[in-house]
């Protein structure tokens, strides 16, 4: 709030000293003090209501403008508003920093009408009034681009700190995550395998028919050794990060031939295109527990798969008409194999429900949108404006490119002013012939146009810069032009400057860069001394001999050096600020985000390997004990081993719930799983 009105504030106190100061007494003063308290009022809501701002400080100048004195108070004549007039400069630059383009550029057109107006209203309309048009388009032009990348730069600081803060939560919630993936990896492992084991030697032991009894033994010595094979694999890569090529799922018509080999009576429904990988692997993750659960609640039911794709979205059911009833494999899960599913849903946009169907049976459904699934999320989607991250960051770059290409625009339009009002303006008697003047464009041309290209080649244009300014001078002693209007380059000199302040915020070789304001200021200094000595030599006073001439010349060229030391000097400490800070900047917002996921990624790592460790001393040993007892015709032992696994599994998976560090699952008897 301070800072809002701080500008304000300073502005109408400085308006009041200049004028009408003292002069409290006449009724143009009362009014005009109404109007400056007015526009600052008004310029105090800029960052809150700036179309509105605007409109009041156009009304407010417009008010003070006519009943202002015309006649000189300090400077020039009608300089009693000096101060409160760039109220509208002020307001335009809020505007287009915190609008959108169309209404920016609405407004400033707006200004330029109003602001003609004006100048029309105070001078008529007089054969220097193109010119003014020019330099009102210019000024205006340039703070409007101004703000426009001041807004830009808002907003980019804005992405980054959301940037950093979203890398400072995944390094909060990273071990977090990682539990959640790899108790879903853990869960696809060991359950189907295991309960499917489970299952079949149950049922051979109640039925006691020899022939399923022996293919009990052979499925558990098969089906323990792929389990064995899978959970030493899984301690073997738990450690390194999960890449995008581990995402490879079997189909779907593969994991029904293995649960039919169960007893389940699975039907599919799939289309014969492909889908992409991510979502491949969630389908695939959700059919293998949903179907897994119909071997231990609806044995020996009929199952239907269905995969469907539409135009937005893709869609998974699993049904069952609920089997037997009899249940045999019940109380073998974890009561978290339904969250996993609803967690592979989630992890692509979609969405989850489970529960009894009509008719009986049970019914899993899931929903994921296919811009989730078919890469618009590894292309980096925005959920909220649909556009590609890399397409929206283009446009946010080609805005900033063009507001800083009309921005230099503006400042090689300003060096020309001088040499455009000479050339266009009244002819001056014995000035230079009109195209002399032509020529003196041309050389302010060539000076000033290499500007546009002072961010993407500063030491190049540099170069060009002060090289063209010897342009001047060559038309001056060549007698092209007179040597009055040789010195129009001195207006030039911001060419020089604006080159300066290049190198020292984009150049390359930052190390170097205190050279651009040495030569550039040595280069313009002897121009503007050889200037001087051409006039000195025109009419010389009486007795001065061509060394005077030559030491008058040394002398003006160091004066110049002088003077223009501390404007060189002022632009290149101001570029390589920006520079500086820039990189500043950068190290803070992107170094900050690479190490929050450098961090992350070490407490992934982390929890990974505690993990597999967990796997490994808790889970291995008793999977191992099933193909052995399956070799020794021990269904008993077969049973007990994979429920021993799946305890220790469950104990483990408890501890990943838990989220506590470093917790290892308990041992579990005999009597407890049996």
């Amino acid at each position: 709030m301070t800072k809002t009105w701080l500008l304000p504030a300073v502005l109408c106190a400085a308006q009041l000293a200049l004028w009408p100061g003292r002069a409290l007494g006449s009724v143009a003063a009362v009014a005009v003090i109404a109007t400056v308290v007015l526009v600052a009022a008004a310029l105090g809501l800029r960052r809150t209501r700036p179309v509105l701002s605007v409109l009041v400080v156009a009304a407010g100048l417009t008010l003070a403008t006519g009943v202002a004195p015309a006649e000189q108070q300090v400077f020039f004549p009608g300089d009693a508003l000096l101060v409160i007039s760039v109220a509208d400069l002020v307001a335009l630059f809020s505007v287009a920093a915190l609008r959108d383009a169309r209404i920016a550029a609405l407004v400033l057109a707006g200004l330029l009408v109003w602001q003609s107006g004006l100048t029309v209203w105070q001078d008529g309309l007089t054969g220097d009034f193109p010119l003014e048009l020019l330099s009102l388009l210019v000024v205006y032009g340039m703070v409007a681009t101004f703000g426009r990348i001041r807004g830009r730069w808002i907003a980019e600081r804005a992405a980054a700190a959301r940037r950093l803060a979203q890398a400072r939560q995944a390094h909060r919630d990273a071990a977090d995550a990682e539990r959640r993936r790899l108790a879903r990896e853990l869960h696809d492992v060991t359950a189907h395998h295991l309960t499917s084991i489970v299952v079949n030697a149950s049922a051979a032991r109640m039925l006691d028919r020899p022939e399923l009894r022996a293919e009990a033994l052979d499925f558990a010595a098969r089906t323990g050794q792929d389990t064995l094979a899978a959970l030493r694999r899984l301690v073997a890569i738990m450690p390194a990060p999960p890449s995008e090529a581990e995402v490879v799922a079997p189909r779907l018509a593969d994991l029904a031939d293995d649960f039919r080999q169960l007893g389940q009576l699975v039907t599919v429904e799939v289309p014969a295109a492909d889908p992409p990988p991510a979502l491949a692997a969630a389908v695939h993750g959700i059919t293998r527990e949903a179907l897994t659960n119909t071997l231990r609640y609806a044995p020996g039911g009929a199952v239907r798969i269905a995969v469907s794709y539409g135009a937005q979205r893709a869609e998974l059911v699993v049904d069952d008409d609920g089997g037997d009833g009899t249940g045999v494999a019940a109380g073998l899960g974890g009561g978290r194999g339904l969250d996993g599913m609803r967690e592979r849903a989630r992890a692509l946009g979609g969405t989850l429900d489970a529960g009894p169907r009509d008719g009986g049976g049970w019914r899993v459904r899931a929903v994921f949108p296919l811009a989730a699934g078919t890469g618009a999320a590894a292309a980096g989607t925005s959920p909220r404006s649909g556009a590609p991250r890399w397409r929206r960051v283009r446009r946010s770059v080609a805005g900033r490119l063009r507001s800083q290409a009309v921005f230099d625009a503006g400042i090689v339009v300003l060096i020309l002013l001088p040499a455009l009002s000479v050339r266009f303006g009244a002819a001056d008697e014995g000035g230079s012939s009109r195209a002399a003047e032509t020529l003196l464009l041309l050389a302010m041309l060539a000076h000033a146009v290499p500007l546009l290209w002072r961010r993407a080649r500063p030491w190049w244009v540099l170069a060009v810069v002060v090289a063209t300014t010897w342009l001047g001078p060559l038309l001056a002693v060549t007698s092209v032009v007179s040597p009055d209007d040789g010195w129009l380059f001195l207006f030039g000199m911001g060419a020089e400057l604006a080159a300066v302040y290049a190198v020292a915020a984009w150049g390359a070789r930052p190390g170097l860069t205190w050279l651009a304001p040495l030569g550039a200021a040595a280069s313009t200094a002897t121009a503007l001394g050889l200037l001087a000595a051409m006039g000195s030599t025109e009419d010389p006073p009486d007795g001065t001999t061509g060394l005077a001439v030559a030491v008058s010349a040394v002398a003006v060229t160091a004066l110049f050096a002088l003077l223009l030391a501390l404007p060189m000097a002022a632009c290149w400490l101001a570029g390589w600020a920006v520079r500086r800070r820039r990189s500043r900047r950068h190290a803070r917002e992107e170094g900050g985000v690479a190490a929050a996921m450098a961090q992350a990624a070490m407490r992934a790592h982390d929890e990974r390997a505690r993990i597999a460790a967990g796997l490994r001393d808790a889970v291995l040993r008793h999977a191992a004990e099933v193909p052995m007892a399956a070799e020794r015709a021990d269904l008993d032992a077969v049973v007990g081993a994979a429920r021993q696994a799946l305890t220790a599994m469950r104990g483990l998976l408890d501890g990943l719930g838990r989220g506590a560090a470093g917790q290892q699952p308990e041992e579990v008897t005999s009597s407890q799983s049996g």
